[in-house]
């Protein structure tokens, strides 16, 4: 599906530089960094003479610099990449997770992200849950096998109510 509407949205880009970008994305963001190495060298092999240019995000590092200053941060180069990272994983996924030891700047790297965001005017929510505090079955949803009927979870139900409504404004931070 998201190849498909990348496809669509990129008619000037040849076939096996969408597969490549489009695997890459897709999977990149789920790895841990041990293993990222590893995926590129596949990837490599798989389009041995496909080399993608770099996407840059002038708008949103303009607003990241911006904002990290606003946020009394320091504007380190390594740390926007994350916040970029952050961006990129977003538009392929509906839902993610931020993992890291205390203290990493995860809450500010999504903070940075989101007061971006609403800088630029895209629409963005955010909706925390921890799922360390409920089971998958209450998170995610579950199917009794007797009657066959389903439960949505939390995260389907929050899901659908932000689905169905169609016009919500962007999201600020205060």
């Amino acid at each position: 599906r998201t190849m498909g509407a990348f496809m669509r949205s990129n008619k000037e880009m040849s076939e096996d530089s969408i597969m490549m970008k489009v695997m890459r994305d897709m999977n990149l963001s789920k790895l841990v960094d041990e293993d990222e190495p590893l995926f590129l060298s596949l990837i490599d092999d798989l389009f041995p003479s496909l080399v993608l240019p770099t996407v840059g995000y002038p708008e949103l590092e303009a607003c990241i610099a911006e904002k990290v200053s606003d946020m009394g941060l320091v504007n380190h180069p390594p740390w926007n990449l994350k916040v970029i990272q952050l961006y990129e994983t977003q538009r392929v996924r509906h839902g993610m997770m931020t993992l890291g030891p205390s203290g990493a700047g995860k809450t500010m790297c999504i903070y940075a992200l989101m007061k971006s965001m609403t800088q630029m005017g895209q629409p963005h929510r955010e909706m925390r849950m921890n799922p360390k505090a409920i089971t998958a079955p209450q998170m995610f949803g579950r199917l009794d096998v007797s009657t066959n009927d389903w439960t949505d979870g939390i995260f389907s139900t929050l899901w659908r109510k932000t689905l169905k409504k169609k016009k919500v404004p962007t999201a600020t931070l205060r």
